[in-house]
C-alpha cells in the first residue's frame, strides 16, 4: 500500500495526464498535438488514399479457418493500430 504521499503524487500524476487511445498516459496538450498532427496527415488526399489502403489490409481482410493463432494475432494488432489512427482523425476537440 503505498504512502499518503505517494498516493498524492499518483493522483496529481493521474489528474494532469490521461490515458489515450493507443493506452498510454500522457498530457491532454500531448494528446491534442498528436491527434493535430494525425489530421493533418491523414485528412490530404494521400492520407485518405493510405487509409483506404491500410483498412484494405486490416479491417477488410479475412484470414482462413486454417489460420495460426500467431496469424491471428498479427492481424488482430494490425487492426487495433488502425483503430487508434481512425479514432484520432473522429476525435473532435471539446475545447
Amino acid at each position: 500500500m503505498p504512502s499518503n504521499r505517494l498516493q498524492e503524487k499518483i493522483n496529481d500524476l493521474q489528474q494532469s495526464h490521461k490515458n489515450s487511445f493507443d493506452g498510454f498516459l500522457r498530457s491532454e496538450q500531448a494528446e491534442r498535438s498528436i491527434n493535430k498532427t494525425v489530421k493533418a496527415l491523414m485528412l490530404s488526399p494521400d492520407g485518405e488514399n493510405f487509409m483506404a489502403y491500410l483498412r484494405s489490409i486490416t479491417i477488410n481482410t479475412a484470414l482462413p479457418a486454417t489460420a495460426t493463432d500467431a496469424e491471428l494475432r498479427y492481424l488482430e494488432g494490425q487492426r487495433r493500430l488502425y483503430g487508434i489512427i481512425e479514432k484520432r482523425l473522429n476525435f473532435k476537440e471539446t475545447e
